[in-house]
């Protein structure tokens, strides 16, 4: 993949690295996937969830810089009743995203840690220099 020019780049901290604005974005992409998709209702039939999974991705990859994205959701049980369905929620979102700013690759990732009880966005790996 070639390096894109940013034109917002003079609007950052000038003593900003690329991995340092690789690692920004990276959170940028994985709060946008958490508060964005948080609640959103799920069809019933897992053909219909795998691909709405892959378009959630590809329309979040769209985002500057977004090298891949990818939304994954937990098994749900969902009941019969009509009233019933599943949706996104902190426990099942999964979201990886990898970021590519200059000459830096950030990997970004979004899940559910029982340990933490909480849904984490971290930075799991930063390559520098590429």
């Amino acid at each position: 993949m070639r390096r894109i020019s940013d034109p917002g780049r003079k609007y950052f901290y000038k003593g900003l690295s690329d991995s340092e604005r690789a690692a920004f974005e990276a959170g940028v992409a994985l709060a946008t996937a958490y508060h964005y998709l948080l609640g959103l209702p799920l069809p019933r039939r897992p053909a219909s969830i795998k691909r709405l999974l892959v378009h959630m991705s590809e329309g979040l990859a769209a985002q500057p810089f977004r090298e891949r994205v990818k939304v994954r959701v937990k098994r749900l049980r969902i009941g019969k009743s009509a009233y019933k369905y599943g949706r996104i929620d902190a426990r099942n979102i999964e979201v990886s995203v990898v970021v590519r700013y200059g000459r830096s690759r950030v990997w970004g990732r979004l899940s559910w840690l029982e340990e933490l009880d909480y849904p984490l966005m971290r930075i799991e790996k930063v390559v520098r220099g590429q």
